[in-house]
């Protein structure tokens, strides 16, 4: 007895703090309100055939059935005044205005699950392991959003991955065609204390952290206030984060973000390659800048030398990383094979912040055929 009631205290417990609670003006209560009637309907139906009828149980259920659902195959039907009234009443008046409560409340239940999806009021508690891009752009915002999850679908590893945008952007739907890649939404403010149980984090693979504006220092905020909450949540996903201010870059990442990136509009693609080869964003947004390691070009006539020859001694001299050349035509092509032998009027070469002048480069590469001009 004692465990009896040990039990039910339990079980009253977890029903309180983990079970989902249901309002009794819940859709979905009212349906199993009506499901229940329903059943006791026909079981008393199915009580009366077996006694005023003298039917077996069983031809009793499946006259009950056939009555309700107004099927009807006349195979058996009641005949004593007491089992034609139990009918009427039970199965004319109520169980068939009952069945037909039940199909309208279901297809209504159907449909307003379908618009709180389309409007982003549904809680998608059953996704898991998917991208969870949290805010918008507030500027060119469909555009970047289709260039983005375009980008994502086309790189492999993460393109099968189901994708959420929390946003409060869109309080009528997504876009066709994001919505026609597969991509939902959440209506969520950031700003808010809401429990992150409600964007479903702690299942996400990679979680995206947009500013809304690429040029307001106050984006910064909102982002680290997220993160904050995230750190405390407990979760642990990839998380990817944009900042606007370059000195806000360490603190975003002692609070938990594994990649920090500018908030380049005109290239998502940054962002997706923090998601599919962490490390390379960073190479890619100093391409962007002046700052630290750039590319350059150094017009510098190369001919008849292998690429893997000209590649080392750049390297063994300090001088940077060749990353391709321009050819005559003006064609430029890039990471070309070892062992081609490239003729070219320039190199492109990945430097890093000290002045590395041309004749430098010429002279380590053995190459006098063109008078050259600094960079």
């Amino acid at each position: 007895m004692v465990n009896i009631l040990l039990f039910w205290k339990h079980k009253k417990k977890l029903r309180g703090s983990i079970l989902p609670k249901i309002s009794p003006a819940h859709p979905l209560n009212k349906l199993l309100r009506l499901f229940l009637l329903l059943f006791i309907i026909i079981l008393l139906h199915t009580v009366a055939m077996h006694y005023f009828e003298g039917m077996s149980f069983q031809d009793a259920l499946w006259l009950s059935f056939t009555t309700m659902t107004t099927v009807g195959y006349g195979d058996m039907s009641a005949s004593t005044p007491q089992g034609r009234v139990a009918t009427i009443l039970l199965m004319y008046i109520l169980g068939i205005w009952l069945l037909a409560q039940l199909a309208g409340d279901f297809l209504d239940l159907r449909a307003d699950r379908r618009d709180k999806m389309t409007r982003g009021l549904w809680r998608w508690i059953k996704m898991a392991n998917h991208i969870l891009i949290i805010n918008t752009p507030s500027a060119d915002r469909d555009r970047y959003l289709i260039r983005l999850i375009r980008q994502i679908k086309q790189t492999p590893g993460i393109d099968s991955l189901p994708i959420e945008i929390v946003t409060r952007d869109y309080p009528d739907g997504l876009p066709n065609e994001l919505k026609q890649m597969g991509v939902v939404h959440y209506q969520f403010d950031i700003s808010s204390r809401v429990h992150l149980q409600d964007l479903n984090v702690e299942k996400a693979k990679y979680v995206i952290l947009l500013c809304p504006d690429a040029f307001d220092a106050a984006s910064d905020s909102l982002t680290l206030d997220m993160l904050d909450r995230l750190k405390q949540y407990q979760c642990n996903p990839h998380i990817v984060a944009e900042c606007v201010l370059d000195e806000n870059r360490k603190r975003f990442q002692r609070l938990g973000a594994d990649a920090v990136i500018r908030p380049v509009r005109g290239y998502p693609e940054l962002i997706v390659r923090a998601l599919s080869a962490p490390g390379t964003e960073r190479i890619l947004e100093n391409l962007f800048t002046h700052d630290g390691a750039s590319t350059k070009r150094f017009d510098i006539e190369v001919s008849g030398k292998k690429w893997k020859d000209i590649a080392c001694k750049l390297i063994n001299a300090g001088l940077g990383t060749p990353l391709g050349f321009v050819t005559h035509d003006g064609q430029v092509v890039t990471n070309p094979p070892g062992e081609e032998s490239i003729e070219a009027i320039a190199l492109l070469v990945m430097v890093g912040e000290e002045i590395i002048s041309t004749d430098a480069m010429r002279e380590v590469i053995s190459c006098t055929t063109l008078t050259v001009t600094k960079p």
